[in-house]
């Protein structure tokens, strides 16, 4: 962070974007120096009672972080609701997850279990077709738990708002999100491509899908194309991630290439 904050950034920055800032201040929140954060919000001018801006987003998750960490857990839950509500409105997907992983800990933290769970459940919908890992592995033992939790009542079918989340999915972000459980994998075996082949391999409608993948159709296509319904194929598309341990499409489609999966 010191070297970052020794560049010179270029004169067309709006020094509001640069990330710098806010990424110390959430290594520092991390490290409990939370009052130390604390007055840096406010020199930055942030209150719980503000609107929040896009360009401003990272402040003032850095600001629910630190109410969270003051116990102020009914003013993060307000502030971060709004913050969601703004991504949604605009369509921005990756603070959606981000700004929603967030909100399903206050709102546990707050004592509200089971819109927790919804609200966690919506961001992982999201992220799983994808393959967002760090976004929640980030956030520690806390979602380590509210993870468990939700597989839990998944598994008895008492969360009624979704399609259900990939237990595999869930599983990976638990353990990333463990101390002491994410670890390496023991080395795979290499075929002669120098790429660990899949630890499961791909059924046939996951190769129909991972092949429309390769040709550029986006989900909706896909659906189209395969005349399945757009949350079955986001499924097809978390599963073929994660079968080739993948973290986006293009890698996916690399990996496959490279294994022999696609012409």
């Amino acid at each position: 962070m010191d070297e970052a904050e020794r560049v010179e950034l270029s004169p067309q920055v709006v020094p509001l974007l640069n990330p710098v800032p806010v990424w110390r201040a959430r290594l520092l929140v991390d490290g409990g120096e939370v009052d130390e954060v604390a007055r840096w919000t406010v020199t930055r001018g942030l209150t719980v009672d503000d609107e929040p801006t896009y360009p401003r987003e990272g402040d003032y998750l850095v600001l629910a972080r630190v109410l969270l960490a003051t116990k102020q857990r009914d003013q993060a839950v307000g502030l971060l609701a709004r913050l969601g509500t703004q991504a949604a409105a605009q369509g921005r997907t990756a603070s959606m997850i981000e700004v929603g992983a967030l909100h399903a800990l206050a709102l546990a933290a707050a004592g509200d279990q089971a819109t927790a769970l919804t609200t966690l459940a919506g961001a992982l919908a999201l992220a799983g077709p994808d393959g967002y890992v760090r976004v929640f592995a980030d956030e520690g033992p806390a979602m380590a738990r509210l993870l468990s939790r939700l597989a839990t009542t998944q598994r008895a079918g008492r969360l009624e708002l979704t399609d259900g989340i990939p237990q595999h999915y869930l599983d990976r972000l638990t353990s990333a999100a463990t101390p002491g459980r994410a670890r390496a994998p023991s080395s795979p075996r290499l075929d002669r491509s120098g790429v660990a082949p899949p630890a499961e391999p791909l059924s046939d409608r996951e190769r129909q899908v991972l092949a429309l993948l390769a040709a550029g159709k986006s989900n909706r296509q896909i659906a189209d194309d395969l005349v399945v319904v757009l949350d079955t194929v986001k499924k097809h598309v978390g599963h073929i991630l994660d079968k080739l341990g993948a973290a986006n499409r293009t890698q996916a489609v690399a990996r496959a290439r490279a294994l022999g999966l696609l012409p």
